[in-house]
């Protein structure tokens, strides 16, 4: 396979960090993600396996009004292991479901619990 370039994606990568949480198991439990909705800039989504996640809106600050690293040589081995071949830009990439506020987490709790 071909590598893919980052040319041209809006370096999407740069501007998040997703961290994986344990899934709610009870009604009480969904209490957190009602909580981290109520920040600004943090979402929660389930991918496509049904893996949570808690999301935070935020550029790197080493990211350059271009979209381009400006410590590319020294960039985090996180970084230099992330594979443009997963990148968002390349591939269609769906969430089972997004959260970004406190109604769709409400309405998460009535279909569910």
């Amino acid at each position: 396979m071909a590598e893919k370039s980052c040319e041209g994606c809006g370096a999407k990568c740069c501007k998040y960090i997703a961290i994986e949480i344990d899934a709610p198991e009870t009604k009480e439990d969904m209490e957190n993600i009602r909580w981290y909705v109520l920040h600004k800039n943090v979402n929660v989504y389930v991918d496509c396996e049904g893996v949570w996640h808690l999301e935070f809106l935020t550029p790197c600050e080493n990211l350059g009004e271009d979209n381009k690293c400006k410590i590319y040589d020294k960039r985090p081995i996180i970084c230099r292991e992330y594979d443009a071949d997963t990148c968002l830009h390349h591939n269609e990439y769906e969430e089972e479901y997004t959260f970004t506020n406190i109604e769709e987490v409400d309405k998460y709790i009535k279909e569910h619990f």
